[in-house]
């Protein structure tokens, strides 16, 4: 039994010995190191090999080539995470025997290699653009703790660690990333990203935050030429920034999703802060800058919304920009708030940029806004713009189109969108100058290229004086109060009698004065309750041919090959609001007017009116169709027949007239207002002295514009071949001049021998005509009466048209009286009386009644014929008395004494019928004769003197001024001067 134990310990000893000896010449080899230049294993090539052992193994690898293995092995399912934790966990059991472990050179194919490293501690692994060096433990859980990672191709260099829990089966991880900064020319970066995630090997939850970093330039490695180029643009040119810091930034992500990169943004949020912000949305904008801007990267959107933030001067708080579907097709949304202040000018630039154009200038009010802005990135297009929402303007003055305004509040309504593209303005109370206060609403269609409009009026007012067209606005109808005379008339005494270098001085002032006066008349005045609403629209879809058409008022306007044009249609719409048109009592016609420049305007036009002119065969010239042309300083107006020429130059105006009759009494009786106002008295009638001292002064004047060579302010009219009807009585005429100057108003006419003067003086007509024939006298009265009644002889005019009534007196001489029944019916009464027949000249009515000289003062009025006094003398039979005729029916009523016999005073005692004669102072014997009825038929009757004492005295006092009185006042008046009524003549050129 002993020797059999002995045997087998012997044995065991044996092979204990023998494994012993073999262990140790084992150890001894390894101890001194095992070198093997070049092995095969199967498809594994390995070149270099030493293996060494000291404390562990130290194994040195120099090549090692796999690449036959990898590229022979069949592709596999990718193992699972519980095999290769497992692998892992051998690997790390495997590995601790290991001293050292290293594998320079790993060829994985023709182009990777790796190289390995394990210091028995710390693991190294570097693949091309990857160094990992890490702790690698296996406990309770699997831990990574990461000590170097550079990660090239993504340009990061991470630290961390992670672990591997066994029963939840879940990998966590915290590191910390930073940028390697290792391409050319961008700015260093101290960026600290912090990462922690925890995943399931299907699904990974990310979570970052980062320290505050200066700039964005890290970023640029990781977008290739010309990738999302909106993205690019706001990160890299439109921001800038003191700092920025992400808050935190979440991802969860399906690692199993082949799209995983391009579905990354719809699974990623983020919030960061930037400080000190300076964004630009485009180029050619200043910077909007923010205290601070909050971000916001939420469903593949960029919300950006700044805090303290500003447009230039524009406040701008409250508002924020989106980016949406960021990428390919991305949406910028910026809604712009803005609060009131002076900022129109930051807006305009704002919209400007986006090529909307505001027709508004110099907008000096405060503004606010609520804007929407929209920009629709397209690829390989353009971007769509879209605008909408509002700018309120608060009181404050404004340009548009080059026009001043003020307006007490707009709103300006922005729909601006790829489809239609629109402006609303409303205003309140919109004002330029003095002319208007409106409330507007327009609509601009730059899409159609029109501009539609209404407007409530509160006031329109257009004065033909500028003066107050740029007054200060008043809500009421604005006047300027006309200036005092330069002369005053109670003054003219004591200047007249100063000599001449005194009263030359005041001639000056008067010059001056009147070089000031402007003719100020409303164009328009309208109210609320004139023209409520006014409605218009501007077409400019025709390039450089815009129109603007006032459709209530039938006003258009047009821009055609460079030349304005200005069409009213029909005066009669512009009548109840233009004061000018009823000042001059224009109710129908046209107008239009062009220009280029604006300098030289030519218009052509009808107006249609009852004019108290008439052609030669007597028919009215009712409608006057003109043509002409305004320039700087002159304007030319013809009719077009040539009947009517007219010429307005450095405040002279000068009108021609050719074979047209002219109406006196219907101009006189006309109520257009400016007949009326020319023909109006004065309000304080001047006394004689007055009016010779203003006389004496306008003569001078006069002389000392003409040897200064001073174009004198004045309106000449001038006319040939014209009849002019006063009272009914046709006044034919070769030629007339009359001038209006210095406030008096000279008429100066001839026919043949005969001249024809009158004066228009604070509202008298005063007339002077001498050297008219009887024949002429025959053509005034056929109106009255049908016949020829006058032969020969000469007659001279001399009276005054006041208060709608004419008195005047008719001188006479060597002419002759017939076929007037009224004298028929006289010589016939005559002849009935046997007492008187033996004294009648039997040539008494053989030819008429020849009259040597007479002298008649009457006075006419609208419905009279007032004979103030008749005095006439003939070579047998003289006629003294007075009388009156009414035009209407022609009724005529006479008191006259008639003498048939002259110096027969010794048979008065001899005649029996002493009743119905009286001798006269002159040793006349007369007969009171009665003549009533009408002048076609008059009745006559011998009365007694008694009886016709104050017959038709008493009418004629009560409907006329005493006529005598007041023809002497006239020719104290008119005494002749040196000064020529008629300045020289004008030229005018029919176009």
């Amino acid at each position: 039994m002993i020797k059999t134990i002995s045997k087998k310990m012997f044995r065991l000893m044996v092979l204990g010995g023998v494994l012993g000896t073999l262990l140790l010449g084992v150890w001894l080899v390894l101890k001194s190191g095992i070198s093997i230049p070049s092995i095969h294993l199967g498809k594994v090539h390995i070149e270099g090999l030493y293996l060494k052992l000291d404390n562990k193994f130290v194994l040195d690898v120099k090549r090692l080539d796999i690449s036959a293995l990898l590229n022979s092995k069949p592709k596999k399912a990718p193992p699972r995470i519980d095999d290769v934790v497992q692998g892992i966990k051998y690997s790390i059991l495997a590995l601790s025997y290991f001293q050292k472990l290293t594998v320079q050179e790993i060829v994985l194919n023709a182009s990777t290699k790796a190289h390995v490293l394990f210091d028995g501690s710390t693991y190294e692994v570097a693949f091309p653009g990857i160094e990992v060096k890490f702790l690698l433990e296996n406990s309770q859980q699997l831990r990574l703790k990461l000590l170097h990672c550079i990660l090239a191709p993504y340009h990061i260099r991470a630290l961390g660690h992670a672990s591997y829990d066994n029963h939840s089966k879940q990998l966590s991880f915290a590191l910390e990333l930073f940028p390697l900064n290792d391409v050319p020319h961008l700015r260093k970066s101290k960026l600290i990203v912090r990462a922690q995630g925890l995943s399931d090997f299907s699904t990974l939850a990310l979570k970052l935050s980062t320290n505050e970093i200066r700039h964005l330039d890290f970023l640029r490695p990781y977008f290739s030429q010309g990738s999302h180029p909106v993205v690019q643009a706001w990160l890299f040119d439109n921001i800038e920034f003191s700092s920025v810091r992400i808050d935190t930034a979440k991802a969860m992500l399906d690692l199993k999703d082949k799209q995983l990169l391009k579905t990354l943004l719809d699974r990623v949020s983020a919030q960061a802060i930037v400080k000190d912000a300076r964004v630009r949305f485009q180029s050619k904008l200043a910077p909007i800058v923010a205290k601070e801007v909050a971000l916001e990267l939420k469903d593949r959107a960029l919300i950006i919304a700044p805090k303290n933030v500003f447009y230039e001067t524009m406040p701008l708080e409250n508002s924020r920009v989106q980016i949406s579907n960021l990428g390919k097709g991305s949406y910028l949304s910026a809604d712009i708030k803005i609060a009131p202040s002076l900022s129109f000018k930051s807006t305009k630039k704002l919209l400007q940029a986006y090529n909307i154009t505001l027709p508004i200038e110099k907008f000096n009010t405060l503004l606010s806004a609520d804007l929407l802005l929209g920009v629709q990135f397209i690829p390989k297009a353009h971007a769509l713009i879209s605008v909408q929402g509002s700018i309120i303007a608060q009181q404050g003055t404004f340009l548009l189109y080059g026009t001043p305004l003020f307006t007490q509040q707009a709103s300006i309504a922005l729909d601006i969108t790829p489809e239609h593209n629109n402006v609303f303005v409303d205003t309140l109370h919109t004002r330029y100058h003095n002319i208007a206060d409106v409330d507007t609403r327009l609509m601009l269609d730059f899409t159609q290229k029109r501009i539609f409009g209404t407007m409530g009026v509160h006031k329109l007012q257009i004065n033909t004086n500028n003066a107050i067209n740029i007054q200060p606005f008043s809500p009421h109808r604005s006047t300027i109060k006309k200036p005092p005379p330069a002369i005053n008339i109670t003054h003219l005494p004591n200047i007249l009698a100063q000599g001449k270098q005194v009263l030359e001085q005041y001639i000056l002032a008067s010059i001056k004065a009147q070089n000031k006066e402007v003719f100020s008349q409303d164009v328009i005045y309208a109210t609320s309750t004139t023209l409520p609403n006014l409605e218009f629209n501007l077409d400019f879809s025709t390039p450089h041919a815009p129109s603007i058409n006032l459709g209530s008022l039938g006003v258009e306007g047009r821009l055609k090959e460079g030349v304005y044009s200005l069409e009213v249609k029909d005066l009669r719409k512009l009548f109840p609001i233009s004061p000018l048109l009823r000042y001059f009592g224009i109710k129908k016609g046209t107008l239009s007017a062009s220009t280029a420049d604006f300098k030289n305007i030519e218009f052509v036009g009808i107006i249609k009116h009852a004019f108290p002119l008439y052609h030669r065969d007597g028919k009215r010239l009712d409608t006057l169709s003109f043509l002409g042309t305004c320039k700087p300083d002159s304007m030319e107006i013809f009719t077009h027949d040539g009947a009517i020429m007219g010429k307005i130059k450095d405040k002279q105006k000068i009108f021609f007239f050719n074979d047209i009759n002219f109406n006196l009494d219907e101009f006189l009786d006309s109520k257009i207002p400016f007949v009326k106002e020319l023909l109006a008295p004065s309000a304080h009638r001047l006394t004689k002295a007055q009016i010779r001292d203003e006389n004496v002064f306008i003569r001078a004047k006069q002389s000392y514009e003409k040897r200064h060579h001073i174009t004198p302010i004045s309106t000449i009219i001038s006319a040939s071949n014209i009849t002019i009807t006063l009272k009914s009585f046709p006044l034919s005429l070769e030629n007339i001049r009359l001038i209006m100057r210095d406030g008096q108003v000279s008429i100066d006419g001839a026919y043949h021998h005969a001249m024809l003067n009158a004066d228009i003086i604070h509202g008298d007509v005063i007339i002077k005509a001498n050297n008219f024939s009887g024949d002429y006298l025959n053509l005034a009265l056929q109106s009255v009466i049908s016949k020829n009644i006058i032969g020969g002889g000469l007659y001279s005019l001399t009276g005054i048209y006041r208060d709608q009534v004419f008195n005047g007196e008719l001188r006479m001489q060597n002419t002759t009286i017939k076929n007037f029944k009224v004298l028929q019916n006289i010589v016939n009464i005559i002849n009935t009386i046997p007492s008187l027949i033996v004294f009648r000249n039997p040539r008494l009515g053989a030819h008429g009644y020849e009259i040597a000289k007479g002298r008649v003062l009457f006075g006419v009025s609208a419905d009279y014929l007032g004979l103030e006094h008749i005095q006439l003398s003939g070579t047998t039979l003289d006629v003294d008395g007075n009388g009156i005729i009414a035009f209407s029916t022609k009724k005529v009523d006479l008191s006259l004494d008639i003498s048939t016999i002259k110096g027969f005073s010794n048979v008065i005692n001899k005649i029996p019928i002493v009743n119905y004669l009286i001798l006269g102072n002159r040793g006349k014997i007369s007969t009171h004769v009665q003549v009533g009825k009408t002048l076609d038929n008059p009745s006559i009757k011998v009365t007694l003197a008694k009886d016709i004492a104050q017959a038709p005295f008493k009418i004629l006092r009560r409907i006329f001024t005493p006529i005598d009185i007041i023809i002497e006042e006239i020719k104290k008046g008119l005494a002749d001067h040196d000064t020529p009524r008629l300045p020289e003549g004008s030229t005018l050129h029919n176009p």
